[in-house]
């Protein structure tokens, strides 16, 4: 009997091999329109405007300054920060380049679904249906149903998002070695240290990638409670791995909990910087997780996105009344997980592992309410799951040739959204003005596609007519977030750029200054003083005091950006206003606001020179450089060493 498995295994493994290719060449074949599309949206000020990565071309070169350059997270996500570096090194600034690796990336993953499929498939097949379909098959399917997804383009064309990638990645290793070493233990052999190990190594490695590799435990939970259900040969091997799953889940949460203590005012204040409550944001969750099941299970590219801000906050159960049902749905969902482990396995380690892929993002944190790359690890075992419930079904009702008749349908009718939807990612305006047209209300989308459109005339040479195109988009974007500033200000530089200056518009975006709670909408604010600063424009110096006072009357704003916003105010000070004392005034203030950033002090040097003092820039310099521990701004602390003639960092 074991040769007799032994050639079986390894015929199905022979064909398996061709689909497996297959699948791989309709991926690539899939994706591949998107790769063109360029550097979108954030890949902007992580990636291409990132000093330590352009600094990687030139001798001043720091690849710890690179790890750690990321502002993302509280670990700064520095192995995903150094593959950025090393496609830096590799290939210069090619967007090409850096998706293809995405997709190289997407690929592995797409193999990892499968390898771990394998082991978890005949443990999640009804008893009655096993044997009507090979479970190499099975997990095949799944696993090309995963990698084919249309909901995936954005994770793969938008390069920024290699981060979650690669968090899956390490992700997916760990959890193929946990279960891998479980399926030994169910031998009788050793396998508690290598299972406990590999989930130990694949979370820190995940970890460091985005934090979201936390999540590896609670994968490995679902994997264990629904597939191997603490089974082991002896009762001393079972009690052993209950406690190392009350270790593995128990001091994280009670490391949380500890925290929480010690700060029970941090939750609720970290939503002050943002536009809803802890209630709204878990009662609207529950709304967004049924519209990613619709997502997966009916997958409508024109129903996906980049942006989601035209979905409702849900302010009560009643309001709106989808509310209550999403919640009575998901926790229908979650009660049917686990009283129905055993009698469903497959279905309910679909449910339970797509809830735990959910536990962080989409729950009480205070992150944006909806973004689909979320769904990338949670879809995986979902598939898994459904596949090992609808499979074998479809399998003992139809013919084999028709039940892998739909499955190849199926498989190709995914590529076929894919591949639609990443020829829309092939283009930044044409992927704009799709969002635009799938979602009108939504103001991100409606402003995407207007600042596409002056982009893409740029790119042209022309930047009058697309102007005067994109700017009732931005108004229309502008009315759609009454609290903004991108679209009022993109629509405020147009018009002051030609000269006039509408009435009203210098005091609605003074009100929406005063208002804005979350720092980062502030970026807009700042760039239009270094616009202002760098071309004529009819904003007077009046207008941008009255917009300065109220930024910096903003109490919600943090010290980093009011620093930014003096320092960006002083630039226009020295070279519009021609007043250098201001300039100096203005930065001087930046630092004692920000007294770690080494920009300021980087800035005042600049400044020192230009006006001929050169002893107060050394001065300048010499405290930069002892704030720029991560060596962000080497590169330009050694130019002005050199101009200066003294020694370089």
């Amino acid at each position: 009997m074991p040769y007799h498995r032994s050639m079986t295994s390894s015929f199905l493994a022979d064909r398996m091999r061709l689909p497996t290719f297959v699948i791989g060449a309709l991926a690539i074949l899939a994706y591949a329109p998107s790769l063109g599309g360029g550097f979108l949206f954030d890949d902007f000020t992580n990636l291409v405007d990132n000093a330590a990565l352009r600094a990687l071309g030139t001798s001043q070169r720091d690849w710890f300054a690179v790890a750690l350059s990321s502002g993302s997270g509280e670990l700064r996500r520095p192995l995903s920060m150094l593959s950025f570096g090393l496609d830096v090194v590799l290939f210069g600034f090619n967007p090409i380049a850096f998706k293809l690796v995405n997709l190289l990336i997407h690929l592995a993953n797409g193999a990892l679904v499968f390898a771990l499929g394998r082991h978890l498939v005949p443990r999640l097949v009804a008893p009655a249906r096993s044997g009507t379909l090979p479970t190499q098959a099975i997990a095949l399917a799944a696993a090309a149903l995963w990698l084919l997804h249309p909901l995936h383009v954005s994770g793969v064309a938008y390069v920024i998002q290699r981060m979650n990638e690669l968090s899956a990645l390490f992700t997916l290793l760990g959890l193929l070695g946990y279960a891998a070493a479980r399926v030994r233990m169910l031998r009788g052999e050793q396998g508690l240290g290598r299972a406990i190990g590999s989930l130990l190594g694949g979370g820190l490695f995940a970890v460091l990638c985005k934090e979201n590799g936390i999540l590896i435990i609670a994968y490995a939970l679902v994997i264990e409670a629904f597939a191997f259900r603490f089974e082991a040969p002896t009762t001393e091997a079972r009690r052993r791995m209950r406690v190392a799953f009350a270790l593995l889940v128990g001091l994280p949460l009670t490391a949380i909990a500890a925290y929480l203590l010690m700060h029970p005012g941090w939750l609720l204040n970290s939503y002050t910087i943002r536009e809803f409550t802890l209630v709204e944001r878990v009662l609207t969750e529950a709304r967004v997780l049924v519209h990613y099941l619709h997502w997966i299970v009916v997958p409508n590219p024109t129903a996906m996105g980049m942006y989601h801000d035209d979905l409702a906050l849900s302010r009560s159960l009643l309001d709106p009344p989808t509310t209550v049902l999403a919640i009575g749905m998901i926790a229908a969902l979650g009660g049917a997980a686990i009283t129905l482990r055993r009698r469903l396995p497959g279905l309910t380690f679909a449910i339970a592992w797509f809830l735990a892929g959910h536990a962080l993002e989409s729950t009480v944190l205070p992150l944006e309410l909806v973004f689909e790359h979320r769904n990338y690890l949670p879809m995986a075992g979902l598939l898994l799951g459904l596949a090992c419930a609808v499979g074998p079904w479809l399998a003992s009702k139809t013919p084999p040739r028709l039940a892998a008749g739909v499955a190849v349908a199926a498989v190709l009718m995914i590529a076929g959204l894919t591949a639609w939807r990443a020829h829309q990612w092939g283009d930044p305006l044409r992927l704009a003005l799709s969002e635009a047209k799938h979602h009108p209300d939504s103001a991100r989308s409606v402003y995407a596609a207007a600042r596409e459109t002056v982009i893409d005339g740029a790119r042209r040479g022309q930047l009058q007519a697309p102007e005067t195109t994109a700017l009732p988009g931005f108004r229309h974007a502008a009315m759609l977030d009454p609290v903004g500033l991108h679209a009022p200000i993109a629509a405020l530089v147009i018009e002051a750029r030609r000269g006039t200056v509408p009435a009203g518009a210098v005091d609605d975006l003074a009100t929406r200054l005063r208002a804005i709670k979350t720092y980062n909408k502030a970026n807009p604010f700042l760039d239009l003083i270094v616009s202002a600063s760098n071309e004529p424009m009819a904003l007077t110096g009046s207008d941008l005091e009255t917009l300065v006072d109220a930024a910096l009357a903003n109490p919600r704003l943090p010290p980093k950006v009011r620093a930014m916003v003096m320092n960006n105010y002083g630039a226009w000070q020295f070279n519009i206003a021609r007043s250098a004392q201001q300039a100096i005034a203005l930065t001087t203030a930046a630092a004692a606001e920000d007294p770690a950033n080494p920009y300021f002090p980087l800035n005042l040097a600049k400044i020192a020179i230009a006006v001929g003092e050169k002893e107060r820039a050394v001065g300048y310099l010499a405290e930069a450089r002892r704030l720029d521990v991560a060596r962000v701004h080497a590169a330009d602390i050694g130019t002005l060493a050199r101009q200066l003639g003294v020694a370089a960092p």
